[in-house]
Parts: C-alpha cells; structure tokens; sequence
C-alpha cells in the first residue's frame, strides 16, 4: 500500500532483515533509533526524536491504562480478550 517512504521504528525494531526486506519490496525505509550503547552511536536527528516524542507518550498511557505489564494471561487469546 504505501511506497518510496519513512517510517519511525521503536528501539526494539533493530532487525536488520526485516528492513532490509521493506526496502527491496516497497523501498520502505525503517528509521530505527539506536541505542546508547550500540558500537558506532549516532543520535537520531531531531524532527524523528520530536516526532516519537508523542508515539512514545500514547503508548506508556495505553500500558498504564489496560495494565500491560502486569498481565497474567496464558495465551495471545486470552490477552486479547483481557485488552478488549
């Protein structure tokens, strides 16, 4: 659906394969920042910082809100009928 664009990745996101893979099949490139202990550190310019700034903040409210991290679930199911 979407091609020849950025998109902001999450610290986790630090695959090397799976953006490799969205930029030769939808030239999709996955702004990933690093961490700071990562060899070779560059931070990450500011307009990505500013606009994660909001990302992040949505998503520690969504955590706090449905108790995410605490969760005692068994299975993916039982976690998504926990959230719904």
């Amino acid at each position: 659906l979407y091609q020849n664009c950025t998109i902001l990745g999450d610290k986790g996101d630090l695959s090397i394969d799976y953006q490799r893979d969205l930029f030769t099949y939808n030239q999709i490139n996955m702004e990933v920042p690093m961490r700071k202990n990562q060899h070779g550190y560059n931070p990450q310019p500011y307009i990505f910082r500013k606009s994660r700034k909001p990302i992040e903040t949505l998503f520690s409210q969504l955590c706090d809100q449905f108790m995410i991290r605490r969760n005692y679930a068994k299975s993916f199911d039982g976690f998504k009928n926990r959230i719904l």
